[in-house]
């Protein structure tokens, strides 16, 4: 899809773009053969070659207008072969006042855990290795939280949030809603995890309960595992609103396992704490 996309250069908008589309200039391929002009475009064939190299040549920067955002979702077909799912648990919502407890990382073949006090130092040379990024609110809550525990931190090129790009299909909610809302759950018994409860999760981890850190760590590897699928139906669900395109199409694989033992029973415990306080 990436290579249809003309949003980039300067002077073409979702409207000048679906007539390009229409027109039959529908990739850079096609418009480096054609002979069109444009008003503050200029002519068509330079930029589709100069779009072509620039992927070729990897230069981010050429790109710059696509690499987040309301486009980023483009980039998935291009790039998922490298690319890594991200979620973090920390001790707090805001970066000046928590810090991050456990990063869990899916690059569609291997689960990685990084935990504080242990390996985390190892994910930031890890995270280097791919071209795209893939969080759910990451945006907002993952990336501030990473760039302030590691200032200088060199994160993929590409970054697609799926929070925004599943709310521009009508898919509103927190991550676990949106799966249920497209068949895409996780155990039930999981379901009552949530960000409070993996705070209190690691603090019983540092008091030295050791049901504690296998069980946050489940909870975090979930919330990893399931946004390759969600990526591919967020994917899809985009290509289908638009026209006949000479582009990549994906079929929605099923919700990875993650192979990851937990204890129910500390989840129970610390509900019943919360609802008799």
């Amino acid at each position: 899809m990436i290579q249809s996309t003309f949003c980039h250069l300067q002077g073409i908008g979702p409207a000048t773009e679906r007539r390009l589309w229409a027109a039959g200039v529908d990739s850079w391929s096609a418009a480096a053969r054609s002979d069109r002009r444009l008003p503050r475009v200029g002519p068509l064939a330079a930029h589709g070659e100069a779009s072509l190299e620039a992927l070729a040549a990897r230069d981010w920067a050429y790109f710059r207008g696509l690499l987040g955002g309301a486009h980023a979702w483009r980039w998935y077909a291009q790039l998922r072969h490298n690319a890594v799912y991200l979620d973090i648990e920390t001790t707090g919502l805001a970066a000046d006042h928590a810090v991050v407890t456990v990063v869990g990382c899916w690059d569609g073949r291997e689960l990685r855990m990084f935990v504080r006090d242990d390996n985390l130092h190892q994910l930031w040379d890890y995270l280097a290795g791919f071209d795209l990024l893939v969080t759910f609110n990451g945006t907002t809550f993952d990336v501030p939280f990473l760039r302030a525990t590691r200032p200088g931190l060199r994160l993929p090129p590409v970054h697609l949030d799926l929070r925004y790009a599943l709310r521009a299909l009508e898919l509103r909610g927190g991550l676990k809603s949106i799966e249920r809302q497209v068949g895409l759950a996780r155990e039930d018994e999981l379901q009552a995890v949530d960000g409070y409860l993996a705070v209190l999760l690691w603090h019983r981890h540092q008091a030295g309960d050791p049901r504690a850190l296998p069980t946050l760590l489940r909870y975090c590897a979930e919330d990893v595992v399931g946004l390759q699928p969600l990526a591919e139906l967020a994917y899809e669900r985009h290509c289908a609103l638009l026209p006949p395109l000479p582009i990549e199409r994906l079929s929605i694989g099923e919700r990875p396992e993650t192979g990851l033992d937990w204890a129910p029973e500390i989840v129970e415990e610390l509900l019943g704490y919360l609802t008799a306080y």
